[in-house]
């Protein structure tokens, strides 16, 4: 049976993310997405140049040191730590954890991912 009434469309404007700080915030994280993309096929072609001998590693490393790929790699440092941060900071309210607990498992959080920053490190050197 078709109605006479016209269906009710809300209206979306384009800008719609701008309106509010959380939103902001919620663009922001997403758009951390792309410096990751980044960083996986930056590494995808270092394992491939490692792969192909050691003239293509040094190839590698050489643009590496570009600037320009200096400081996209930065920027992509800091979206993961974003991350990091927002998904630390998530994790507890997942679990449902005391006030107090939620504080603890944040910083135990942090500890273990400075633990294993270490010894990669240690490791790496």
């Amino acid at each position: 049976m078709a109605t006479k009434r016209k269906p009710y469309i809300r209206e979306m404007n384009s800008d719609w993310w701008r309106k509010l700080p959380y939103y902001r915030f919620y663009m922001l994280r997403e758009l951390t997405a792309v410096p990751a993309i980044w960083f996986s096929i930056l590494l995808i072609y270092g394992l491939s140049a490692l792969k192909q001998g050691e003239a293509s590693f040094a190839c590698f490393v050489q643009f590496l040191a570009n600037p320009i790929v200096l400081l996209i790699n930065v920027v992509a440092l800091m979206a993961a730590l974003l991350q990091t941060t927002t998904w630390f900071t998530l994790a507890p309210k997942v679990v449902r954890l005391s006030e107090c607990c939620a504080y603890r498992a944040k910083i135990a959080l942090w500890g273990i991912t400075g633990l294993a920053t270490i010894i990669l490190l240690f490791l790496a050197l």
